[in-house]
């Protein structure tokens, strides 16, 4: 740890460190100082799920610098440089990573009122809405295909050739549920090559965790996590949304009953990503806002039950068959957001007019 407090300008006879956060991916860890009320937060990003730390830090680099000049009023996490003026630290192959903590600042794991979601909506949209005129050249995915639903039906396809046969044959009626569906993978590649379909700097991880509120107003101070920040389109980050926040239940649960689009919901979030994002929007993402729900809640559920029949290769398991369940959950909801399809696309078409 001095080596790295050391890259980054700092001395570690002058800070207190300890684990922070919630996250499963990258090692967190908030520092303290001995001496004054400064915070940091430190994290060394976890290269096997993001091969390439340099193309995050460039992509957050690019974002930061363009929206320091262009809205400066707005509060985004930037990175601190090394004393070599690097974004990055390696030490012992590993990279690492220092950002200022945001003080009087707190974070949610689930979303049990109707003005948290419109808050974090509207953050996300807020993100998107200022990166607006941002040039994309030189960005690159920090997780290649990371939203790529085409490729992502692919692996499914793959794992029904080679994976456990005694899972495949065992679980045909999720299989032939997915492949059922499999018009929403149409109807993605045809967002894809719509010329209408603006590509524009997104989250593509809006959980609500990922959100930073106000302790005295509750209202969102900034979006945080930004990994996966990258060129995308619209319906990563508001379908993301719509299955975390819309569902009483997490992606975890077996409480298979519980599993509902909880409308007035879906309808603060659409309402606060809308009062960012509704001047920007073209007839083409206009149209597919609806879909957007369908399209992660199915891509989500399609990674579980692939990730199963490989005989849980990717996702971490507690028992045997948490990726079945998982993709049970995703599911249900999938089916029930069809089931009130009508409902939801007459909020969409209210808060437009």
């Amino acid at each position: 740890m001095e080596q790295i407090l050391e890259a980054f300008g700092l001395n570690l006879n002058d800070y207190n460190y300890k684990p922070f956060g919630s996250g499963h991916i990258n090692s967190t860890f908030l520092l303290e100082s001995l001496r004054t009320d400064r915070k940091f937060v430190l994290q060394k990003i976890n290269t096997h799920v993001f091969p390439k730390p340099w193309v995050i830090a460039q992509n957050i680099g690019n974002t930061s610098e363009f929206l320091s000049q262009n809205h400066p009023e707005y509060l985004f996490i930037h990175q601190i440089r090394t004393k070599d003026e690097q974004d990055l630290a390696v030490v012992e192959q590993e990279y690492w990573r220092l950002s200022p903590f945001v003080s009087n600042s707190y974070s949610i794991n689930t979303v049990s009122d109707p003005k948290m979601a419109f808050e974090a909506a509207k953050a996300f949209g807020q993100l998107t809405k200022n990166l607006h005129s941002m040039p994309l050249d030189g960005l690159q995915p920090s997780i290649q295909g990371f939203h790529d639903l085409g490729w992502r039906f692919q692996q499914f396809e793959d794992a029904l050739k080679n994976g456990n046969q005694g899972r495949i044959k065992s679980v045909t009626e999720e299989i032939d549920f997915v492949n059922n569906q499999k018009y929403l993978v149409d109807t993605y590649q045809e967002i894809i090559l719509n010329i209408d379909y603006p590509t524009r700097m997104i989250h593509h991880d809006t959980k609500i965790n990922n959100v930073l509120f106000d302790q005295n107003t509750n209202k969102s101070l900034c979006v945080c996590d930004l990994d996966t920040l990258m060129p995308g389109k619209i319906i990563s980050d508001l379908g993301d949304m719509v299955r975390t926040f819309t569902c009483e239940e997490s992606e975890e649960s077996t409480n298979f009953e519980n599993i509902k689009v909880r409308p007035e919901y879906f309808e603060a979030l659409m309402a606060g990503y809308l009062s960012q994002m509704k001047a920007l929007i073209t007839p083409a993402e206009k149209e597919s806002l609806f879909f957007a729900g369908p399209f992660m809640i199915y891509m989500q559920g399609l990674r579980f039950l692939t990730d199963y029949l490989n005989d849980d290769v990717y996702y971490p398991i507690k028992y045997p068959e948490h990726n079945l369940n998982r993709a049970k959950n995703q599911r249900l909801l999938l089916e029930d957001i069809f089931r009130k399809e009508k409902e939801l696309k007459e909020v969409i078409d209210t808060i437009f007019n």
